[in-house]
């Protein structure tokens, strides 16, 4: 190790810390405080809300499926719901709302597993050895920290237990991921298996030959490879002009009902009240003479419709028929918007007669799921990019608007987007910069003098600004960028919203860990940051250095959002500031249907951050009891708070196959990477620590070796049902009737639209 460079990582790690005036561990009192009053809070809240209104945060209990049977609690009992939660298995959780959902709920199970191991030997172990020869628990910047300069002739005596503890935690990680892909492999496997749907017997085919763009061609083509027989085959048309006036419909056939649901019942239709108006005069003609006869017969039915629209007709809606509805002439809103349901349905009935021209995109529904299982992972064409298969998702988790996109099309949309999120993601590394520094007094007063004069002077305003506040901007910044990720992401012309969320959990993880993690990690304390960046040596030691003056604000941030604020996630903030005024809009029959519709459980936005912790703990895990603890305290709330809104509270429409189960053990890996580079990188800071560094080297090697295995023997499994998963279903059905199609959609659900008349 040279000695400029043992040097420098002692004048980080030594005297020249005490110039950052890193926050203290009273800080993490404070804010372990204010994290259990929000939490409590949220609870308390969350359990009157519940109890007030039950259709609105426990609504998958009373939607309209009969299958579905939920676990009830005495309504009368304020906390009753959360034995409940407590008591809901796997088995159950897997039938009440599907294998996603059990994937993601084994995520949180594993790794509350490991970190309890991990604390055990942190708190029994690892921190009392460190306290006998330092004087403190943690390896990181409290406010004891190498005073005297003790630390480092200290850590020869102590070394060697990062070393034994490194490889610990890694085998114990590996030896959980492992075992817990085999389970959602094995549950999957049984799980899809059985399913006989039409979903499960249908193939997605892309780069057809445009010879082929029909279906008898097509079929022909499919059967004469003898991979089955074909069922049914529904080609994507251009069908975009078409969608177009099928969502003006929908938007006027909404429109219509609000207004005639606005009306009062007395003037709702014209011709009824028109009658009745005739009746009235008639009536009033024969009690009051001749004369008032003679009136009503002079003034006759054309008159009489006029003077109705006059009198019955003042109070029918209006709306106004120029632009965004602001300018133009009144008319009556419902007569106007009658017209234009007619005018839109004349349209959609020429539309049906038109040619739309054949997209390379087909949905082939085989005979069997065999098959179907088959088609897919096979390669049916000597040429690239043509007769691609893929499993289809199911019906009603296409997006049929970008299905019918052509392929420059799709491709337009998908670069264009990914290289606008590209730029917005390097751009972004401006503010966390910026962000970074509010951790660093230093930095602060080289920016802004009298503000770090001012906090000099002021301890406490000193901990708020360096360990509260970078908290709560970063979770401000955690909250907004994945919606904004996920607005674009919808963009993008993906066929399905599995593969949207897929791609946003992609997204939005790179985004956390990239900027909320690296970048902020080593922006907040290294002053010649892309000077460390340019020299690829230095990784290791600045990642060790960083991760050591951020040991604090991590404990703060996991605090902050583990018993903070993930209580407020069953409260549905969004959901609950809009019921009101939703409520208070729905008028009709529709609209009340949809106001106690689930919330939609999105993977995207709910799962980079768990993990993203799981690597901060990892890379503490040696280093921090505190981060441990909070850790641990983090995925247990956070395990049966997703448990209750998976279950109870929210739906995850995406076909449910697990296939996030791959997503999370790369990352996982990549958390275990950083984990051993970390370690060395804090072993060679010591003068002799590169003989302890250098026995991390194998490390790597075995993590990357069982990566390696999960993509060639897991990651197939993962994607696919095995033949003998099918063939034993059938063989246990084989004197059973044949399972019944529970599809609610169907495929050709766009010939659907060509054929069917239009419903008023």
């Amino acid at each position: 190790m040279p000695s400029s460079f043992t040097g420098s990582m002692e004048n980080v790690t030594g005297s020249g810390s005490h110039d950052f005036r890193k926050p203290t561990a009273k800080v993490v009192t404070t804010q372990l405080y204010t994290a259990l009053l929000l939490g409590l809070f949220a609870l308390f809240s969350f359990s009157m809300l519940l109890k007030k209104m039950p259709r609105l945060y426990a609504s998958r209990k009373y939607k309209d499926d009969a299958n579905l049977r939920l676990p009830s609690w005495n309504e009368g009992s304020l906390f009753g719901w959360l034995t409940v939660v407590y008591k809901i298995r796997d088995q159950q959780i897997l039938e009440y709302a599907g294998l996603d959902a059990f994937v993601f709920l084994l995520f949180f199970k594993m790794y509350i597993k490991l970190l309890a191991i991990c604390c055990f030997f942190s708190v029994c172990v690892i921190s009392p050895i460190r306290f006998h020869f330092t004087g403190r628990y943690d390896d990181g910047n409290d406010n004891e920290l190498d005073e005297g300069g003790t630390a480092p002739e200290a850590a020869k005596y102590y070394l060697w237990m990062y070393v034994v503890f490194t490889y610990f935690f890694t085998f114990l990680t590996l030896h959980l991921v492992t075992s817990q892909t085999k389970s959602v492999v094995n549950t999957r496997q049984s799980y899809l298996g059985k399913q006989n749907t039409i979903t499960d017997r249908t193939i997605r085919l892309t780069g057809i030959p445009v010879e082929l763009r029909d279906v008898e061609s097509l079929k022909r083509k499919i059967e004469s490879l003898k991979i089955g027989k074909v069922s049914s085959i529904t080609i994507c048309r251009e069908w975009s002009p078409l969608n177009r006036l099928f969502k003006y419909r929908e938007k006027v056939l909404r429109q219509l009902e609000s207004e005639y649901m606005a009306c009062p019942p007395d003037l709702r239709d014209r011709e009824h009240y028109t009658e009745n108006y005739r009746l009235s005069r008639s009536s009033q003609a024969s009690a009051g003479g001749a004369s008032e006869s003679e009136e009503v017969t002079h003034i006759g039915y054309t008159e009489a419709d006029t003077l109705y629209s006059q009198i019955f007709l003042r109070d029918r809606p209006k709306m106004r028929i120029g632009p965004f509805g602001l300018f133009g002439t009144k008319v009556d809103a419902i007569d106007h918007l009658e017209k234009q349901l007619k005018f839109v349905d004349h349209e959609i009935s020429i539309a049906r007669k038109k040619h739309y021209s054949a997209t390379p995109t087909a949905f082939v529904t085989m005979d069997s799921v065999a098959n179907a299982q088959m088609a897919a992972q096979a390669v049916l064409d000597h040429r690239v990019h043509y007769f691609i298969t893929r499993l289809a998702p199911a019906p009603h988790d296409i997006k049929w608007d970008n299905a019918c996109l052509s392929r420059r099309e799709r491709l337009m949309k998908t670069y264009s987007v990914t290289i606008f999120i590209g730029l917005c993601s390097l751009f972004l590394i401006i503010p966390v910069s910026y962000l970074a520094t509010l951790l660093n007094l230093k930095t602060i007063t080289r920016f802004w003098p009298e503000l770090g004069k001012l906090l000099k002077e002021n301890k406490w305003a000193e901990n708020i600004v360096t360990g509260l506040l970078p908290t709560y901007l970063f979770t401000v910044l955690n909250i907004v960028i994945p919606y904004f990720y996920e607005y674009l992401t919808s963009r993008q012309g993906l066929v399905s919203h599995s593969d949207e969320e897929i791609s946003l959990v992609s997204k939005n993880f790179f985004y956390i860990f990239v900027n909320l993690f690296l970048v902020f990690t080593l922006a907040g304390t290294a002053s010649n940051y892309w000077g460390y960046l340019s020299d690829t040596t230095k990784i290791a030691y600045q990642l060790a250095t960083s991760v050591k003056e951020f040991s604090l604000f991590y404990v703060d941030l996991i605090i902050l959002q583990g018993i903070g604020m993930f209580p407020f996630k069953l409260l549905l903030v969004g959901s609950m500031i809009g019921f009101p005024f939703v409520k208070i809009k729905s008028t009709t029959p529709r609209q009340h249907k949809e106001l106690y519709q689930p919330p939609i459980f999105n993977f995207g936005l709910q799962l980079p951050q768990p993990i993203l912790i799981l690597i901060i703990t990892l890379i503490y895990s040696v280093m921090s009891t505190k981060i441990l603890v909070s850790g641990l305290a983090y995925f247990l709330i956070g395990f049966y708070v997703y448990k209750y809104q998976l279950v109870f509270a929210t739906d995850h429409l995406p076909h449910s196959t697990g296939k996030v189960w791959p997503l999370i053990y790369r990352r996982v890996i990549v958390g275990l990477l950083l984990f051993q580079l970390t370690m060395a990188g804090t072993l060679a800071g010591f003068e002799g620590g590169w003989v302890l560094s250098s026995w991390l080297f194998v490390l790597p090697i075995i993590t990357l070796s069982t990566l390696w295995d999960f993509e060639k023997n897991y990651m197939p499994l993962a994607q696919y049902i095995a033949l003998s998963s099918i063939r034993e279903h059938e063989r246990d059905n084989s004197g059973a009737s044949s399972p019944i199609d529970d599809d609610s959609y169907q495929y050709p659900y766009l010939v659907n639209v060509l054929e069917s008349p239009v419903v008023y």
